[in-house]
């Protein structure tokens, strides 16, 4: 399995708004059915958010990516999300090694 983490910098007090936008940049993604998860700073910076996917392979990964840029819906989320970020961020591309399964 591999993992997707993007950390993204957001305009300050638009954190929910941009929340909003990603989830429903998944909800348009119904091809995608893994698991992700959306992260807001707890205790730390408040307009950083986290986003972390689950990948089979690479070329899942790939042929999900293209799918989504190529609905579109896509698109006009993108540009809302676009004006909500700030320059910088981080990507990451993490191959899980070892895991304790659920109980």
């Amino acid at each position: 399995m591999i993992v997707e983490r993007r950390t993204y910098l957001v305009k300050i007090g638009h954190d929910a708004e941009a929340v909003a936008i990603l989830k429903r940049m998944f909800e348009i993604s119904t091809f995608y059915t893994n698991p992700y998860r959306i992260y807001t700073c707890y205790i730390g910076p408040n307009n950083v958010i986290v986003v972390e996917w689950e990948w089979e392979d690479l070329e899942q990964m790939g042929a999900v990516w293209a799918a989504v840029v190529a609905n579109p819906e896509f698109a006009p989320l993108q540009e809302q999300w676009r004006a909500l970020r700030e320059r910088g961020g981080q990507g990451e591309l993490w191959h899980l090694a070892a895991q304790r399964p659920a109980s």
